[in-house]
């Protein structure tokens, strides 16, 4: 991605949570953003389909952010209390953009994407447990 790409996207990214700590997902307008970020519209689709694409792809790096902090993920197992607090440390350290991106409609997008990412992140590690629900998710 070369320099212009990446100010594009951040300027985008800028506008977008600007905007979204203003009000929903749901009424925010690509226009809107295209004006704040001081970009065309045919720019922002360059680099997303859609505001959707874009709240998407902001939440995805906010978990992903949360669970690449956790820097022992193997205490899941057998330091239930760590982890969570590793866990927690994690989500707090991201509370402002979690506030943002996951309020409203999005609310329920957290849990599950969290949920998901850490049951992976479990069967990498663990094969085993793939035909077994582990006990911190029961």
């Amino acid at each position: 991605m070369d320099l212009r790409e990446k100010k594009t996207r951040r300027s985008i990214r800028s506008a977008f949570l600007q905007l979204r700590a203003r009000k929903p997902l749901e009424r925010i307008t690509v226009k809107e953003l295209c004006e704040l970020a001081e970009i065309s519209k045919a720019t922002f689709y360059l680099h997303y389909h859609d505001l959707y694409d874009l709240s998407d792809h902001l939440q995805q790096e906010v978990v992903q952010s949360i669970l690449s902090s956790i820097t022992h993920p193997e205490r899941f197992a057998s330091e239930h209390e760590r982890f969570v607090l590793e866990l927690f440390d994690a989500f707090c350290a991201q509370q402002s953009l979690i506030e943002i991106l996951f309020s409203g409609s999005q609310a329920s997008v957290l849990p599950t994407s969290i949920e998901r990412e850490i049951k992976a992140m479990i069967y990498r590690m663990r094969p085993d447990c793939g035909t077994m629900r582990p006990a911190i998710f029961s």
